[in-house]
């Protein structure tokens, strides 16, 4: 069974391919990397970050035609309930045009990193980069500098996509079944 991921983040590979192997454990898998394109900004925010991981998916499938299953994954800020969150959006499409969605829990961005956007009227990437260096050696990993080293982003990119991935390995007696 092979898989595409539309990425060429080493790190979105690797988590793609550990969430895959869990639920995937007795076939054999080619998972492979393709740098496809999400037509979104670097920072995605609400619709963006799904339209994202579906566009990854998409690109993947239109340049890549013998895989099985084409995943595609981008992280992202929601606004919800007034408050502005991370989270991860997963794509997978089937090699017969099957799509499933998954989605991750949301870290909140912190309200200092809220105030130096405003400050500095610039993008979330733009600021973490700025943040990052003024700060020191920090982890390469927005919900790592947010958590001090606490919690991941691989934590969400991963739990979007076993979300999706869920949905193509459920069981018969599964809802997603009847």
């Amino acid at each position: 069974m092979k898989f595409i991921i539309g990425s060429a983040s080493e790190r979105k590979i690797k988590i793609a391919e550990e969430a895959i192997r869990e639920l995937f454990k007795d076939e054999k898998l080619i998972i492979e990397g393709y740098a496809a394109i999400s037509g979104v900004p670097d920072t995605p925010y609400d619709q963006q970050t799904f339209d994202g991981a579906k566009n990854r998916a998409l690109d993947s499938q239109s340049h890549n035609k013998d895989a099985n299953y084409y995943i595609g994954l981008e992280s992202g800020l929601v606004e919800r309930y007034g408050h502005i969150y991370e989270e991860a959006w997963a794509a997978v499409i089937s090699s017969d045009g099957k799509e499933f969605f998954g989605y991750s829990s949301g870290l909140k961005v912190p309200d200092y990193v809220l105030r130096k956007m405003d400050e500095l009227k610039m993008e979330h990437c733009g600021v973490m980069t700025i943040l990052e260096e003024e700060h020191g050696k920090l982890p390469n990993d927005t919900w790592g500098t947010y958590s001090g080293g606490m919690i991941a982003r691989a934590t969400s990119l991963k739990e979007s996509l076993r979300n999706a991935l869920i949905q193509v390995v459920a069981r018969a007696e599964s809802f997603y079944n009847k």
